[in-house]
């Protein structure tokens, strides 16, 4: 949901908080207008009085009409998570991150998930053999993404400000030696023990000001595109979908209905997605591509 090619993540397939897992697509597109709107934007009508009838509105209004330029965010580099503890969910499976040279490395991994011995008991896993390399991958967000070479639960993150975001195709990882299931998925970043309560009002008015961001960029990626159906489409459909699938991402990060610390670094992560495709281009799915030449195959058929 950052841009073209970045998983989702599905309600059905989260864990229990003590390691906040995630899963794959969000398939349903909810309305754009409910998905844009910050909680507590809105006013309630008062009591009493009565609501003027709702007019249909076009791209601009549902999805957010323009209120400035766009920017084109700078992504975070990897300094952004160096000597850091970032911890899934803000709780349970932890790593940090350290330099040798200019590569950048794990130095520490511990896993939190399910004891595949004693049923609805937790366990976690020290992995051993630090520190554990990574590979650069490609990625069109906008956001430096690597894989880490672990054998036993092989997965990739892109890094964020501060945190990185897993995706791991959907699966939770047995580790058959410590008897133990751990899913990896999800926001890793700062520990419900380091968020200050003093800093609330100020996370929510970065998130306030990102989302700014969020809708001039899509309204200028949208203009730039509407005339290609298929392209158009795409980002509607994509910029729709943001808000509920980051509200599954960010529903186990603890505290996050004080902080929005998980909902504000991802966020960030969709402006910089959206200013990616204004200055690469938008590139379809593979599926999306398959899917609009089937229709202009029958299309042609008919003629």
């Amino acid at each position: 949901m950052f841009g073209s090619g970045f998983r989702t993540l599905s309600a059905s397939a989260r864990r229990a908080p003590v390691f906040g897992a995630a899963a794959l697509i969000v398939t349903g597109v909810v309305s754009a207008k409910a998905q844009l709107v910050l909680p507590g934007a809105v006013a309630p009508t008062p009591e009493g009085t009565v609501a003027s009838p709702t007019k249909k509105r076009g791209v601009g209004s549902e999805m957010g009409a323009a209120a400035g330029p766009a920017i084109m965010p700078k992504a975070p580099t990897e300094d952004a998570i160096v000597a850091k503890i970032l911890k899934q969910d803000g709780q349970g499976s932890a790593i940090e991150f350290s330099r040798a040279g200019a590569d950048l490395q794990v130095a520490k991994l511990a896993l939190v998930g399910d004891d595949l011995r004693r049923s609805g008991e937790s366990c976690r896993v020290e992995v051993a053999g630090m520190p554990l390399k990574l590979t650069a991958r490609e990625s069109d967000t906008g956001l430096r993404r690597y894989q880490v070479a672990f054998p036993a639960c092989p997965f990739t993150f892109s890094v964020l400000d501060g945190a990185i975001l897993v995706t791991n195709e959907g699966k939770a990882c047995e580790l058959k030696e410590a008897g133990c299931r751990a899913d990896p998925e999800g926001l890793w970043g700062m520990g419900a023990d380091e968020i200050d309560p003093k800093k609330g009002e100020e996370m929510l008015g970065a998130r306030a000001r990102v989302e700014t961001t969020v809708r001039n960029n899509f309204r200028a990626l949208y203009d730039r595109n509407k005339k290609e159906k298929a392209i158009r489409n795409f980002l509607v459909k994509e910029q729709a979908g943001f808000s509920s699938w980051r509200e599954e991402v960010c529903r186990s990060y603890a505290r996050e209905p004080d902080f929005g610390y998980c909902a504000l670094r991802l966020t960030e992560a969709r402006a910089i997605a959206l200013g990616a495709q204004l200055a690469s281009g938008v590139k379809l799915p593979q599926a999306v591509v398959e899917e609009v030449a089937a229709e202009n195959a029958k299309k042609d058929e008919k003629k």
